[in-house]
């Protein structure tokens, strides 16, 4: 559930350049992604033939929604992120930013409620079964991205991440911002392996619910109340030491973005107001088109 909740979330999707080669491709991905949203999920669950019309149907309703309701909002954040970018930036603030996002995932997550709670007593003890085949493989893509190896390859691969997603925004950087850029990643409070344990709990917890809403049948209400639960402990772990370190960690996060921002040129923050200000004018698009 955790995977299937970060999917819905459009506007990380859209605001991560790094993930986008241009504008076009928001409206393209926009436009197909109730079928994409479909494929995606079935890769976790195999619907069958009774579940497949109603998580259709589900999705192109949501998607409806959110091109009313949800998209103007993302918008007016990009919007503001832009009035942002030509100055200088501290930690609270890119902060301020992040649990705006999260406001509107919990939107999401909240309009995607019922028909969730529909679906979940259907899932069947074959596609539980599917569901942990793709848990572990995600699991090992993880290990194999951010565990293994040696510390200085680990770095290496973080470093040319970090430089890509910053380039996408910033364009192409020099050596100071690079040299900014390699501090944050050798000094990040990032734990991979504690990182994947949680990932692990979540995984197992959501397989638990799914099976026990399943065998008894739950209703509707029943089911609704046990994914409420499962979304608040995604956001919030019952484990105080994992709430503690991703506390830490976000705040850290934050005030790394503004230091990298910090250290641009009057002319790459100028290329970040282009890029951000182009995500929000394809967003008013959409709006315009339904």
């Amino acid at each position: 559930m955790s995977k299937f909740i970060s999917r819905f979330r459009l506007f990380a999707l859209i605001i991560a350049a790094s993930l986008l080669g241009g504008c076009s491709a928001v409206r393209l991905a926009y436009n197909q992604a109730p079928d994409l949203s479909y494929w995606w999920l079935d890769g976790y669950f195999d619907f069958n033939e009774q579940q497949t019309p109603k998580v259709r149907d589900e999705l192109a309703k949501l998607f409806a929604w959110h091109r009313a309701n949800e998209l103007p909002k993302t918008a007016a954040l990009l919007s503001e992120a832009a009035q942002l970018m030509p100055g200088e930036l501290n930690g609270t603030q890119t902060c301020m930013l992040f649990n705006q996002v999260r406001g509107l995932v919990d939107n999401v997550s909240g309009q995607a409620l019922p028909a969730l709670s529909e679906l979940a007593p259907t899932i069947t003890p074959e596609q539980i079964d599917h569901l942990k085949r793709k848990f572990a493989k995600n699991n090992e893509e993880f290990t194999r991205d951010y565990i293994r190896g040696s510390n200085k390859d680990r770095l290496e691969k973080s470093l040319k991440r970090s430089i890509e997603r910053s380039e996408s925004l910033y364009g192409k950087l020099g050596e100071a911002q690079i040299a900014v850029i390699q501090r944050l990643v050798n000094e990040t409070m990032f734990d991979a392996a504690f990182s994947l344990k949680e990932r692990q709990r979540r995984q197992q917890e959501l397989i638990d619910r799914l099976s026990a809403l399943a065998a008894s049948k739950a209703s509707a209400a029943t089911a609704q109340q046990s994914i409420r639960e499962y979304v608040a402990r995604v956001w919030v772990s019952p484990d105080p030491a994992y709430r503690a370190y991703t506390e830490k960690l976000t705040q850290q996060n934050c005030q790394s973005f503004a230091s990298v921002h910090n250290s641009t040129t009057p002319a790459q923050r100028a290329k970040a107001v282009q890029v951000i200000k182009g995500y929000e004018q394809d967003l008013r698009s959409l709006v315009a088109t339904k």
